[in-house]
C-alpha cells in the first residue's frame, strides 16, 4: 500500500461530501497506552464522517481486534460506494479523480478514468461481496520479534488450508455469492 494512501483516501471521502454510517454500538479508539494514537470515541448511532473521521474510525482495533478492524473498514467502503454511486456525487466526478491524482500510475487518460468512474451508478449491489478468509481458521498466538526485542501478536493458522483457498479464488470458485448483499 503507498504510503499516501491514508491521505488519499481522506481526500476521496472529503471529495464525495464525506460518509454516513450507522453504529449499532459504542467503538472505543481512545488510547490503551502511551504508544497508543487516539483514533477517537464514536458513539451508537447515526454519523456523519469527514475524511479524517473516516480514516481513524478504519483504523480502530487496540480494545478489539483485527477483524473488528475490518468489519469497520467494510461498513466505511459500503458507505463511501453508496455515496459515490448516489446521482448527486456525480457532478463530483472530478474532484474524486483528482484526489487520486499523484496516487496511482496508470496510462489511463483522466477521460477515461472519468468513463470508468461514470459506470460506478451501474455496479448492482448484488455484484459487490466483501469478503475473507473465516474466522475459524484462525487462533491467536504470540511470537517473539527479535526486532521489538519481545513477543508480539499473531494470528495462526494452516497454511495449507489457506492456500486451498486461495486457489478457490484463483479458480473462481470462491467466494460463492452471499445470501445477503455485502453493502446494504
Amino acid at each position: 500500500m503507498p504510503s499516501d494512501f491514508p491521505k488519499t483516501f481522506v481526500k476521496v471521502v472529503d471529495a464525495v461530501g464525506g460518509i454516513d454510517i450507522y453504529l449499532p454500538t459504542d467503538v472505543d479508539g481512545t488510547p490503551v497506552d502511551d504508544k497508543t494514537e487516539d483514533m477517537g470515541y464514536f458513539t451508537a448511532g447515526h454519523h456523519h464522517f469527514t475524511g479524517d473521521q473516516a480514516l481513524r474510525f478504519s483504523r480502530i482495533r487496540k480494545r478489539y481486534s483485527e477483524l473488528t478492524r475490518i468489519d469497520n473498514q467494510n461498513m466505511v467502503i459500503c458507505a463511501l460506494k453508496g455515496k459515490i454511486t448516489s446521482p448527486a456525487v456525480l457532478p463530483k466526478i472530478p474532484q474524486i479523480i483528482a484526489a487520486f491524482q499523484d496516487s496511482i500510475l496508470t496510462d489511463l487518460s483522466p477521460e477515461q478514468i472519468s468513463q470508468l468512474a461514470c459506470l460506478l451508478p451501474k455496479l448492482e449491489r448484488d455484484n459487490l461481496l466483501l469478503t475473507g478468509l473465516p474466522e475459524e481458521i484462525f487462533s491467536q498466538g504470540r511470537i517473539y520479534s527479535p526486532q521489538q526485542k519481545d513477543t508480539t501478536f499473531i494470528w495462526q493458522a494452516d497454511f495449507n488450508v489457506i492456500r486451498d483457498y486461495i486457489s478457490q479464488f484463483m479458480a473462481g470458485t470462491w467466494p460463492i455469492a452471499a445470501e445477503e448483499p455485502s453493502c446494504p
